[in-house]
């Protein structure tokens, strides 16, 4: 077997025992989203989708840009948050799609390595203390990655963040394998702002086929504006259509109130 035959094998292959692996130590225990449940084809097509979005994100994040770059014209402006030991090069399409819908996007954390919360809240400051005076804000986060979002908008009430979107985050826990392998049952310890100040308007996106998320109902954010979407794995989320269609359409839209 030749060099790129064997690399070729464990890209294909270390990516599907994973998956396997996680939606194995989830079945039947993800709770219920209200959207209607996947029939045995349904299951078999999406944790295919799944298992072909983690090759291509391993592969962004070996091969992907660092930063997207500050435009000093951009006026509407997306940070993007990865998961926990993911880089933010997985967010190639949906920083495509946020492009095409007017929004420049730029790296939050160019690669999250752990849950060192003054590391996290440092880089989160540096980045927004580059961009644009009087930029509308938003930041979308995956993962953990929302999670560290909605606090980071929490404790920097002075950005006036316009949204928080969140896909896959566990707003509430999760007890699920990976999380519990990268000891990120909970999110960085960042702290929130003062009682008083003005509520984050968050929009939670989340899946009924998150194997990530256990169970998926903690994925609920309280107070947010929640979407439930069906049939779609936890690293799909990031190269889904729908998702990003729900994003775009949810930002053109405004603030809800």
């Amino acid at each position: 077997m030749g060099v790129a035959t064997l690399l070729a094998v464990l890209l294909a292959g270390a990516p599907l025992a994973a998956t396997a692996v996680v939606y194995a130590a989830s079945a039947g225990r993800r709770g219920d989203t209200g959207v209607e449940p996947l029939g045995g084809v349904g299951a078999a097509l999406a944790f295919l989708r799944e298992w072909f979005a983690t090759m291509a994100l391993l592969v962004a994040s070996l091969i992907g840009r660092r930063s997207t770059g500050n435009d000093p014209a951009a006026r509407r402006i997306a940070i993007l948050i990865p998961e926990r030991y993911c880089s933010v090069a997985g967010f190639w399409y949906l920083r495509r799609r946020l492009r095409a819908g007017g929004w420049a996007c730029v790296a939050g954390i160019a690669r999250s390595m752990g849950p060192e919360a003054s590391a996290t809240t440092a880089a989160l400051d540096d980045c927004t203390a580059a961009l644009p005076a009087g930029a509308e804000l938003v930041v979308v986060g995956h993962g953990i990655g929302g999670v560290v979002a909605h606090r980071y908008a929490q404790a920097r009430p002075t950005l006036r963040i316009r949204h928080v979107i969140t896909l896959g985050a566990p707003h509430q826990g999760s007890r699920a394998l990976p999380y519990r392998m990268f000891g990120a049952a909970a999110a960085p310890a960042i702290p929130v702002a003062a009682e008083d100040a003005a509520p984050v308007d968050v929009i939670a996106i989340y899946s009924d086929f998150d194997a990530w998320l256990l169970p998926v109902d903690d994925a609920y954010c309280p107070g947010g504006f929640n979407i439930a979407v069906r049939g779609l794995g936890h690293c799909a989320m990031l190269l889904s259509r729908r998702v990003a269609d729900l994003m775009v359409e949810n930002l053109a839209e405004g603030t809800r109130t």
